[in-house]
């Protein structure tokens, strides 16, 4: 057969603002439309995370850009106050065929004083990588520094970062969760726990009212945990309880109903007034095989959970435009590698020799928590530097 140039494989996407490029090696590209940064944190994209193939080592990478390193396996940045402004940042995949994949995206490098002077008050909402706390502490970190605002986060849970953050917990948790059993399965991945949650937006039912439902009431649960004050922003990292099992077979049904949740649960908080802004985490990538081994025997691969995973954050994008909330492209800042736990384990049996192994699937070390924590803390400031230019 006679050879094609690349370029007769290659379709391009535009899909709300974000390009996907595919070609005859099925290599799926999938930026954001921004990277937003703040001087004196750094903000990565680490190539492994942005592209959908078996091997990421198989391709090289290309990115163009005024700012940042390109590294090996990342670009990555920490800017300094000269830095501010907006800058065009460009990415090619390349294959043994030549160029497989390319995007763009804009990085935003936002003044370190936006927000100043005001009060802001956060609450945090999601599953176990929320229930960690160590996401919500970097914030409450990163917003000490001067130039912030005064920081107030509301929550039940956590020391240093109040949050909701619950184990295991999906979208619909936190609309139905209420008189558990034991045998119900309302919470997601983990219905038999010990410790048993009701959701903290559900309210006993008063007398005439069906005693046991419980009863969805905001404006109490603000009244209760933060004296009425209603937040400026609210974040959600939910729906990884959703996905985690599906296959390919399953992963659209699974998304669609999980987005439909999704848009009930933020239905009832654009109800308050005044409204906050809503910003939902994309999903981080996983670990290695070896870390989905540790925590899941042959429940899940880590490769199937990738799929889910691009697939989740894909729909999640789509359905925000609709909804008209901000998504944070959270997969693309955090470490797989090295930011992971990691245990020293025997090579087998019958060899004394030891490796150091990933022994976690979904939940980061501290360092990748961290990672998620500079994220949010960029959006964030986003958010607060939109609003000083009235946009």
């Amino acid at each position: 057969m006679k050879s094609k140039t690349i370029s007769s494989f290659l379709t391009a996407f535009l899909l709300l603002g974000v390009l996907f490029t595919l070609s005859a090696e099925d290599v799926r590209l999938f930026l954001p439309e921004v990277i937003y940064a703040v001087p004196g944190v750094e903000m990565n994209v680490y190539f492994s995370n942005i592209i959908t193939v078996v091997n990421p080592a198989n391709y090289a990478f290309d990115v163009d850009c005024a700012k940042g390193l390109h590294l090996q396996k990342r670009w990555c940045f920490t800017p300094a106050e000269s830095d501010i402004g907006t800058y065009e940042w460009k990415i090619r995949v390349i294959g043994q065929s030549g160029t497989v994949a390319e995007g763009k995206s804009k990085l935003v490098v936002l003044p370190p004083n936006a927000g100043e002077g005001k009060k802001l008050y956060v609450l945090m909402v999601g599953a176990s990588q929320t229930n960690a706390g160590h996401y919500a502490s970097r914030l409450v970190e990163l917003m000490e520094r001067p130039g912030n605002p005064e920081l107030t986060t509301i929550g039940t849970r956590g020391k240093i970062g109040k949050h909701e953050g619950y184990g295991g917990w999906r979208w619909d948790s936190f609309l139905t969760r209420w008189g558990y059993t034991g045998k119900n399965t309302m919470d997601g991945m983990h219905p038999n726990r010990a410790v048993m949650y009701n959701s903290p937006f559900l309210f006993p039912a008063a007398d005439g009212q069906e005693a046991e439902k419980g009863v969805f009431d905001l404006k109490r649960y603000f009244l209760e945990k933060s004296e009425g004050r209603l937040p400026d922003v609210v974040t959600f990292q939910l729906g990884l309880n959703d996905f985690f099992s599906a296959n390919d077979d399953t992963i659209a049904a699974v998304t669609e109903k999980s987005l439909a949740n999704m848009e009930l649960l933020i239905a009832e908080f654009k109800k308050l007034d005044p409204k906050p802004e809503i910003l939902v985490f994309q999903h981080i990538p996983g670990a290695s095989q070896d870390g989905f081994a540790a925590s899941y025997n042959c429940g899940q691969t880590g490769w199937q959970y990738r799929k889910n995973q691009y697939y989740y954050n894909r729909m999640l994008l789509e359905k925000s435009c609709q909804l008209d909330i901000g998504v944070i492209p959270m997969y693309i800042n955090i470490d797989t590698e090295h930011n992971y736990p990691v245990l020293e384990q025997p090579v087998n049996l019958d060899n004394p020799q030891t490796l150091v192994l990933q022994n976690n699937g979904v939940h980061p070390a501290k360092a990748g928590y961290y990672q998620m924590g500079d994220t949010l803390y960029c959006w964030i400031k986003a958010l607060l530097q939109r609003k000083a230019e009235g946009k």
